[in-house]
């Protein structure tokens, strides 16, 4: 019987997130038989931190995010082990960071296709995220105290960096940016999603036929959702307009109005969301047969549809699910 692996490559990064944190201050600790100095702990916190922005966002690749880390994690090594300068240690921190930014800005901007999927936008959210940390982790490094200063810079130096560090840990255990709020990263995913049952217009107040429209909306996402008309293949929008008692120019504004998007969109969120949930309960379905259930003419279509309202493949989808399952049993 064939083993997984049980420790991934985004484990791995995060190893050595952990021992680059801890690596400096228990070398000089060892050295002195005494508690390191602050300086020595946000030097740990920084190396650490600037690890964990190593760690791909949206569609980048985790490979070569590890081999990037493995490279910071020797360069802490070897700064710590030659009893070089902390400052010294970090800039070549930084040095591999930065190359790995430049590389990952050049691989994106490289291919014109992903920058106009659904997702591109969620993603370059998460890019200027990581920007601006890095940015902090500059102006960190670069107000490091060099040899000999007074304690209280390393005093000084030492919140920042375990606020940076905090900061970062909660972005890649929870998934969300700490660049935005909560709310609002909320909002934007389901905007691009195509959930749109959250407040479509913000601005300005309601008038009467936006009021109509959002009534109207309301019958439709709930026909959508109790009673499934999607999962007929040859559901059109003169059949919803039937069923909620409308005429088809009127429903098709409204929708557009309201999700962001035309009525084949519209209706493919629903029959993507509903495969995904097959999937769930049964990851031994098969994707032609998912596709089918949904009401999908064809697996092309469900693949592309699938990938734009879920941000992944539906076989990279139903492949972690098979992972996950796999996890739990072991």
């Amino acid at each position: 019987m064939k083993h997984k692996c049980v420790i991934s490559f985004f484990g791995c990064i995060c190893a050595v997130s952990v021992f680059c944190l801890l690596f400096p201050p228990a070398v000089l600790a060892w050295r002195t038989a005494a508690f390191p100095p602050p300086a020595a702990l946000a030097a740990g916190l920084l190396c650490a931190g600037a690890v964990l922005l190593l760690l791909p966002v949206g569609d980048e690749y985790v490979r070569s995010s590890l081999y990037f880390a493995l490279g910071l994690g020797a360069v802490t090594v070897a700064g710590v082990v030659l009893a070089l300068p902390l400052r010294a240690t970090l800039l070549g921190v930084l040095c591999v960071q930065g190359l790995c930014l430049l590389r990952r800005g050049r691989a994106r901007y490289a291919q014109i296709q992903p920058l106009f999927r659904g997702m591109a936008i969620w993603y370059n959210i998460e890019s200027h995220a990581r920007l601006s940390y890095s940015l902090f982790l500059y102006l960190l490094v670069a107000a490091f105290p060099s040899e000999g200063a007074a304690a209280w810079t390393g005093w000084a130096l030492l919140g920042p960096s375990l606020a940076l560090y905090i900061a970062l840990v909660v972005r890649v255990r929870t998934g969300r940016t700490c660049y935005l709020g909560a709310a609002r990263e909320i909002e934007i995913k389901d905007l691009i999603r195509g959930n749109l049952r959250t407040a479509p217009l913000q601005a300005g107040a309601k008038t009467e036929e936006l009021s109509r429209m959002v009534r109207l909306y309301e019958r439709v996402v709930s026909l959508m959702e109790q009673k499934h008309p999607f999962l007929d293949e040859e559901f059109s929008l003169e059949d919803l307009a039937n069923s909620v008692y409308t005429n088809r120019s009127y429903l098709s504004k409204t929708i557009n109005i309201l999700s962001g998007r035309n009525f084949s969109q519209f209706v493919n969120y629903y029959r993507v969301r509903y495969g995904a949930e097959l999937m769930k309960k049964d990851p031994k379905l098969r994707l032609t047969s998912v596709a089918q259930m949904c009401g999908f003419h064809s697996g092309p279509t469900f693949n592309a549809a699938f990938k734009i309202n879920m941000g992944e493949t539906p076989s990279a989808f139903l492949e972690r699910l098979r992972e996950e399952k796999y996890a739990k049993k072991g």
